[in-house]
């Protein structure tokens, strides 16, 4: 989210102190500073090449995905669909993202357990849990959302080791419908449930 003529200098400068420094950064997609970026984090709309994406998981480098206020959908503000939020955990199943990242987790407002407002960013954009140990519904979705993710990545590398094609394919098939295109056309609901009771078969 800074000018690419900074960031290329400030990668510049790590790199004349330390060549092997890794490197992370959340912001939008520039094929110029990726190679030099072991955990990459990009926006939700941008999408990595395919041939970008094969070589990073090769190299072990990490590459996931965030929202911020610029998404109105999916997303976890408090008047998102509760359902939303699990979807995200799927999507960046389907999307072979390394995970999913939500920059603030407990950055509360004035009056937090009122009033999630900050200024013009969307209600809830600043936290997931209220103080005094609090979880929220988006939280727990979120919890949802990324158990879902984790089953379903053990799944493939076992469906994959003991060369059970068709269960692969089968499942492949339940979460690669996790489209943003889907989601405007079902719904979160809809598709989570569906995605979820089938999950529960294996």
């Amino acid at each position: 989210e800074r000018s690419l003529a900074s960031m290329m200098e400030t990668i510049k400068l790590i790199r004349s102190i330390d060549s092997e420094f890794k490197i992370s950064l959340a912001g939008n997609y520039h094929p110029e500073i990726e190679k030099e970026l072991y955990d990459l984090c990009i926006a939700f709309g941008y999408t990595y090449p395919v041939e970008v994406k094969a070589d990073r998981e090769k190299t072990g480098k990490i590459s996931t995905v965030y929202t911020c206020c610029a998404e109105a959908r999916p997303n976890t503000f408090t008047f998102s669909p509760p359902a939303e939020v699990a979807w995200i955990g799927w999507h960046a199943r389907a999307a072979n993202y390394d995970g999913y990242l939500r920059w603030a987790y407990n950055s509360w407002t004035i009056d937090p357990l009122r009033d999630s407002r900050f200024r013009t960013w969307a209600a809830g954009d600043c936290y997931l849990v209220y103080p005094g140990v609090r979880s929220s519904i988006r939280m727990e979705r979120l919890i949802e959302g990324i158990q879902d993710y984790e089953k379903c990545r053990i799944l493939k590398e076992e469906f994959i080791q003991k060369g059970e094609k068709a269960k692969w394919n089968k499942l492949n098939e339940l979460i690669s419908q996790f489209t943003v295109e889907e989601l405007v056309r079902q719904g979160a609901d809809k598709m989570v449930q569906h995605a979820r009771k089938e999950l529960n078969t294996y």
